[in-house]
């Protein structure tokens, strides 16, 4: 990828359940500290819903797929993370690459059993945690001269996740998947975003 003239976005496909809040956190913290915008459909009602999914998908430069959750629940397949990376693939050929599609998964060789067909793209493993998610990130996203670190993107990671409490009360719900939540995570990871520059600079200063 040549040096962003722009901030680029990435359209974020991943499951809303309670148990992956915290690998939701991680990707947007991480996204944001490496200078991307996050794209996704939380809070979009069902009505229109696919419809919406298609245009973020549209107006985004990458997508990640986290095939981490397909297994049943409740007895039911999760197809909706299939289904997305399908459209996302789909966009991907219709630009000639333009779209960039990245696949992450929990355990090695899974998502080749699981989803045959993208065999030929090499998932990135996060083993369930933030700090892969945040590893994964930066193999994939770092710039020449970008200088962020796992172990930066996890003090960050930790500031925002202390504000979570205040956010539910704020949203007035428990969930992290709800629109307003969404627009104080990334603000909050902005924030943390700009200390961590902040704090480069004070470093630098004779």
């Amino acid at each position: 990828m040549g040096r962003r003239r722009h901030i680029e976005s990435v359209f974020l496909n991943i499951p809303y359940d309670r148990q992956f809040e915290d690998l939701y956190l991680a990707y947007i913290v991480g996204l944001t500290q490496l200078g991307l915008r996050v794209n996704a459909a939380v809070g979009v009602p069902n009505q229109g819903r696919l419809e919406t999914i298609i245009h973020l998908i549209e107006e985004s430069n990458f997508s990640i797929h986290d095939l981490s959750r397909i297994e049943l629940s409740k007895g039911i397949p999760r197809f909706n993370m299939s289904l997305e990376l399908g459209l996302a693939l789909y966009r991907s050929r219709v630009t000639r690459g333009r779209h960039r599609v990245y696949v992450f998964e929990s355990k090695r060789y899974r998502a080749q059993r699981s989803t045959s067909d993208i065999n030929l793209i090499d998932p990135k493993i996060h083993n369930g945690t933030a700090k892969g998610v945040m590893a994964g990130l930066r193999n994939i996203f770092r710039q020449p001269g970008d200088v962020t670190t796992v172990p930066e993107m996890l003090i960050s990671y930790r500031a925002v996740r202390k504000r979570l409490p205040q956010f539910r009360l704020n949203a007035g719900g428990k969930s992290l998947f709800e629109a307003s939540v969404f627009q104080d995570l990334t603000l909050a990871a902005l924030v943390e975003s700009q200390k961590l520059i902040n704090r480069r600079v004070r470093a630098h200063r004779p």
